[in-house]
């Protein structure tokens, strides 16, 4: 990938929550979506995520495996609140529609991310959706 590619233009206002206990990971893909243009914060556990909801993000990549607690729990207040956010789970567990309790996330990326698709989803899914 040259850095022309992940310098183009992309909404400001959009902001992506990042999920991640991988300091690596999160420090990737947060850089990542910045250059791309997106307003990128990030949260390391389950209740710093709760906390940064409060920030209102567009949507919130959600890593399920976290230090203090699955992540799904996340996804669950999300929904139990009707909050307007998306949710795309990021994991690399074989098993994370089970580890869910029932609750769908808006998509799912397998660890290695795609970060292209991930761009798209944010892009097509996120904001298209939220715009209507």
């Amino acid at each position: 990938m040259q850095s022309a590619d992940l310098e183009q233009p992309g909404p400001k206002s959009c902001h992506v929550l990042v999920v991640e206990d991988d300091s690596s990971s999160r420090r990737a893909l947060t850089l990542l979506l910045k250059l791309r243009g997106f307003h990128a914060s990030y949260a390391t556990t389950q209740a710093e995520a709760l906390r940064c909801l409060a920030e209102h993000p567009l949507c919130v990549l959600l890593d399920l495996m976290l230090p203090d607690g699955n992540g799904a729990e996340v996804l669950a207040h999300i929904r139990r609140h009707r909050l307007p956010i998306r949710v795309a789970v990021t994991s690399g567990a074989a098993n994370w529609e089970s580890l869910l309790d029932g609750v769908r996330p808006d998509a799912y990326f397998a660890k290695p991310l795609d970060f292209e698709g991930l761009v798209r989803w944010i892009t097509t899914d996120c904001i298209e959706t939220v715009a209507k």
